[in-house]
């Protein structure tokens, strides 16, 4: 089943968009947001600790902590641990 959605942007909503698509490999910007889309349903149906931890690990990645998504990765799986 397929289903079209519609939505506004801006003009430098539209430019990120692009630019967002083109930097990961995407075919266009309508692949980058079914893609956002699938990742929020998917976030969203997690438990609340393990969306938080993938929050956090998101926030980690932006704000540049140097670590690397592998490190970030291993380090919460070493909080599964504890």
């Amino acid at each position: 089943m397929s289903v079209s959605v519609s939505a506004k942007f801006s003009k430098k909503e539209m430019q990120t968009l692009d630019q967002v698509a083109e930097g990961l490999g995407l075919l266009n910007r309508s692949e980058l947001i079914r893609e956002a889309v699938r990742f929020y349903i998917a976030l969203v149906n997690l438990d609340t600790v393990p969306r938080l931890r993938v929050l956090r690990a998101i926030n980690e990645l932006f704000k540049n902590s140097g670590r690397s998504a592998g490190e970030l990765i291993q380090e919460v799986r070493a909080e599964d641990e504890i």
